[in-house]
């Protein structure tokens, strides 16, 4: 562990390990009255004891960049038995970074803790099972340099089974708490099972391609400085359908578990080293992260809420109504899924006030190039809407992996008091949407939705399953368009999913029974099989 920091004891201590802790005002006191204070480290300016007085005792460790052992914070420190250093000379730390307090011949230093032994805790966490559905207590704290040296890793053959594992026990009790996969205008289980076999014999090729210009960890990072850039079920999407696919062709016999080891780790490694940098705090999805994706950094959050005007019963009815018309109309866009819609968060506001940041992408022509959209023209060519509501009128509260939010009562929206509506134009840009707009963006957004259906329903069922087929497989794309490499890749369906269709994957009930065997009704415990 190297040291960082040296400066007095307040009294000849053990060494302890904790998590820093900025504490610059009172309100940071008193926002952490009810925390579990043992771990944290607390980080100071002032040499004054009053500052901290209400939660000193509880405290792991305490570092004051001044004072001297005649400071109140000192002599308090001493009575308490809390680990102390004053005057102490401090690189910057921020929050959630591991120190361990020490004494050095008569000195006192701050060593940070070695990565290596967060990565270690890391990999212990993705090796427990979880309850019944698959839900275990993130209970580690990951700082920024542990981040990158879980991100630098090497993914060796026993790190790729406990990943994949990990993410086939998380996926399992998902899939059945899922509604049925049924469509009027789109053969759900057919386009599903082509799209994620498509993306086993495709994805090796186009991550190398992307990662080569741009490392999925660059990605993340970029596509985390603000909303409606991609979702994060897009990123989720990169690990767990191109694993589905595999499931389901071992289940057909036409791949060994064994088999293609090297594709796996590759593309299994890019979309861990996406949503680690994405994600920012060691979790791989929302279910790691309790059932919470908190990604937006703290001041665009601040930004979005602070543009949010309280509610009248005109707004909130013009506001469900605008929910309602583009949620309709992204479902038929993306056909009949909802990976055009995506809810980040719940992000702390005030009180019990918290805010989702819910995103709808791609409304018009697009990164993804469909082909259904070219001529589209929508009002705008994606929606942000700042939420906030009062936590504390549901008992239960969650956003699931793919990125919808369910609560207990249900209704998110009727407890929504304040909202504000941004709209994306096409070079990136946005504006804040006036109350009185909303009506409006919703009638012209109707128009699209009809303009769209008509050419959907005019399909017959093949032209239906291809183009939802296409839909799916074509997530890379915006990833591919930031690393500006979309045409270096081939995104035509390769010809051995071609192959596949019409036999087996144009009937329903074969592709069901493929699809619901490989990755549901099997004796694993979750949905994916080990590669060795």
């Amino acid at each position: 562990m190297s040291i960082i920091g040296k400066g007095t004891p307040s009294y000849t201590f053990a060494p302890v390990t904790g998590t820093i802790r900025n504490f610059r005002s009172p309100e940071d006191v008193i926002a952490s009255l009810d925390s579990d204070l043992e771990d944290t480290v607390a980080l100071v300016a002032s040499g004054g004891t009053t500052f901290l007085s209400p939660i000193l005792g509880r405290l792991g460790g305490i570092i004051c960049r001044d004072g001297t052992l005649r400071s109140h914070l000192a002599i308090v420190s001493r009575e308490f038995e809390v680990p102390c250093l004053v005057g102490t000379d401090l690189t910057e730390l921020t929050d959630g970074t591991r120190v361990t307090l020490d004494i050095d011949d008569g000195a006192g230093v701050v060593r940070e803790s070695a990565s290596a032994d967060v990565r270690e805790q890391w990999w212990d966490y993705i090796r427990r099972v979880g309850d019944e559905i698959a839900v275990k207590d993130f209970d580690l704290t990951v700082p920024p340099a542990a981040l990158d040296a879980l991100i630098a890793e090497e993914l060796t053959d026993e790190r790729l089974d406990d990943l994949v594992q990990h993410m086939g026990r998380a996926f399992k009790p998902e899939m059945t708490r899922r509604s049925g996969f049924t469509s009027e205008l789109f053969p759900m289980l057919p386009y599903m099972s082509l799209s994620v076999i498509e993306d086993f014999h495709s994805y090796a090729r186009r991550v190398a391609t992307i990662d080569a210009a741009m490392p999925a960890e660059e990605l993340g990072r970029r596509l985390r400085t603000g909303p409606n850039q991609v979702s994060p079920l897009w990123i989720w999407m990169i690990g767990y359908h191109y694993l589905c696919g595999r499931e389901c062709l071992i289940n057909m016999g036409k791949v060994r578990r064994d088999e293609r080891r090297d594709e796996v780790r590759a593309v299994v490694d890019f979309w861990r080293r996406l949503a680690l940098a994405h994600r920012g705090d060691g979790t791989l999805d929302y279910k790691d992260a309790g059932f919470t994706n908190r990604y937006l950094p703290g001041e665009v959050v601040t930004e979005l809420t602070d543009a949010a005007t309280a509610l009248d019963p005109a707004g909130a009815k013009a506001l469900k109504r605008l929910n309602a018309t583009v949620s309709g109309y992204s479902f038929l866009y993306f056909c009949d899924s909802r990976v055009g819609i995506c809810d980040s968060g719940p992000y702390p506001y005030s009180g019990d006030q918290q805010t989702i940041v819910r995103d709808y992408l791609s409304l018009g022509p697009s990164a993804w190039a469909y082909p259904w959209a070219e001529d589209l023209e929508p009002p705008y060519a994606g929606l942000t809407m700042a939420l906030v509501f009062d936590r504390s009128a549901f008992t239960e509260f969650e956003i699931n992996d793919w990125g919808t939010t369910f609560t207990e009562p249900d209704q998110l929206l009727t407890a929504v008091r304040k909202a504000a509506v941004f709209g994306y134009r096409t070079d990136g840009t946005r504006e804040l949407l006036d109350a009185t707009a909303w009506p409006e963006v919703a009638a012209e957004l109707s128009k699209s939705h009809m303009k769209l259906y008509q050419r959907f329903a005019a399909m017959d069922r093949r032209e239906r399953i291809l183009a939802a087929t296409t839909m799916y497989t074509s997530g890379l794309r915006p990833f591919a368009a930031l690393a500006g490499v979309t045409d270096q890749i081939d995104w035509s369906l390769s010809p051995d999913t071609l192959a596949l269709y019409p036999d087996p994957f144009d009937d329903d009930d074969q592709a069901a029974a493929i699809f619901g065997t490989a990755l549901v009704a099997n004796d694993m415990p979750g949905s994916f099989s080990p590669v060795r």
